[in-house]
């Protein structure tokens, strides 16, 4: 996930900034596992296990809300379409 994507994620779900949503950072974008990223931003791994669980299902939900997965052009007007306001 890039940095956009996991900021854009955030906002949808309101995680609140802090320890929590800077653990499920190092670990959706920077690839740690999730008990380096919990053992360096401060939290327990079981906080964090709630907040990657709620980020999987919020993607999911994202993605039922936006339709089925497509490729290549169909996906960038996909896209479009599903982020217009």
């Amino acid at each position: 996930m890039t940095p956009t994507q996991f900021d854009a994620l955030a906002q949808l779900l309101r995680l609140r900034a802090g320890p929590q949503q800077a653990a499920a950072r190092l670990v959706l974008v920077d690839g740690l596992a999730p008990a380096d990223a919990a053992r360096q931003a401060g939290v327990s791994l079981s906080a964090l296990g709630n907040t990657l669980r709620a980020c999987k299902r919020g993607l999911t939900l994202a993605r039922l809300a936006c339709g089925p997965r497509v490729e290549g052009a169909a996906q960038v007007t996909a896209l479009r379409a599903c982020t217009a306001p």
